[in-house]
């Protein structure tokens, strides 16, 4: 997984996140590269999302 998507995953570990809350923290960065590393994040297959659509991960689950 690249740094980014790690980044990513930290984040949604901690609370939950719209995608545009986590799209607007990676503003700096090229679209481009902020969808390849959310693809790896979905890819990984560790996202959930609550009762009002925002992401999240399970850290528990992870371990």
């Amino acid at each position: 997984m690249s740094p980014l998507a790690s980044q990513i995953v930290a984040v949604l570990e901690s609370t939950p996140k719209q995608f545009s809350e986590i799209a607007d923290a990676h503003l700096d960065l090229p679209w481009r590269e902020f969808l390849q590393a959310w693809g790896e994040v979905r890819a990984a297959d560790i996202v959930k999302r609550d009762g009002d659509g925002a992401y999240y991960i399970d850290a528990a689950e992870q371990e």
